[in-house]
């Protein structure tokens, strides 16, 4: 999938996540599970992992690239379709992660209100809600939506051939969201485009939609090794228990 070229080589987060997994010594929710970027990380480190996502074609290729893991693997990931708006699942969890940036799917603070009410709803007696989320970013937001940035070339996966990669982007600064294309074009020009508009948050923002629905942050830092939080954060790394 094209999804892979762009993030195969993210990794800052995967220690962090993967240790949460097993201190938990029992199955770890994961919403917004993608295609296993970080799930399979964490069913080879030992991980117990149920995945929830909303795209089908995401699951179904996770479930493509499950076939090359070790039955031992395998056998530690099950897969759910549905929204993290609307759990599909009674279990309860220990531990339940939102990683890489998938808060920015919740598109206005209802959405975050019903995230929030969702994962209290099955996440066990003392247990933990990780996730983690850009900050705003004033300097990235006075792109113009004509220019074209990060331009790259990548090998197309489905069949070898190169593909001229480039992003546009603009912000909407009373929305609060961001609105980026990342485009791809073929050797015979025919351009893939894939559209994404991510609702930004604030600290401030999240930590009063937090105390408005009982959660407890434990745990906040603008980096996976722990760093402070300051003006020029670009990532907020969360631990929340319920108050």
């Amino acid at each position: 999938m094209l999804y892979d070229l762009e993030y195969h080589d993210y990794v800052d987060d995967i220690d962090w996540y993967t240790a949460l997994g097993q201190r938990a010594r029992a199955p770890v929710l994961e919403l917004a599970c993608g295609n296993g970027r970080l799930t399979l990380p964490l069913a080879r480190g030992g991980v117990e992992v149920v995945g929830v996502d909303l795209s089908a074609p995401m699951l179904a290729s996770l479930r493509s690239k499950l076939l090359d893991e070790r039955p031992e693997v395998q056998a530690r990931v099950q897969l759910h379709y549905g929204s993290f708006l609307a759990i599909p699942l009674e279990q309860r969890f220990s531990t339940v992660i939102l990683p890489f940036n998938a808060l920015h799917h919740c598109e206005d603070h209802r959405a975050v209100l019903t995230l929030l009410d969702e994962v209290r709803r099955v996440l066990s007696p003392g247990g933990i809600f990780a996730l983690d989320c850009y900050l705003p970013d004033p300097t990235l937001y006075q792109r113009d939506f004509d220019e074209v940035y990060g331009e790259r070339v990548f090998v197309d996966p489905r069949d070898g051939s190169l593909l001229q990669s480039w992003e546009q982007s603009w912000y909407d600064p009373i929305a609060q969201v961001h609105h980026v294309t990342y485009a791809y074009q073929r050797p015979d020009g025919r351009v893939d485009r894939a559209d994404m508009h991510l609702r930004m948050y604030y600290p401030a923002e999240l930590r009063g939609l937090f105390d408005l629905a009982g959660w407890r942050i434990q745990q906040a830092a603008k980096d996976f090794e722990g760093g402070e939080v300051d003006v020029n954060a670009d990532r907020y790394v969360l631990l929340l228990t319920p108050a």
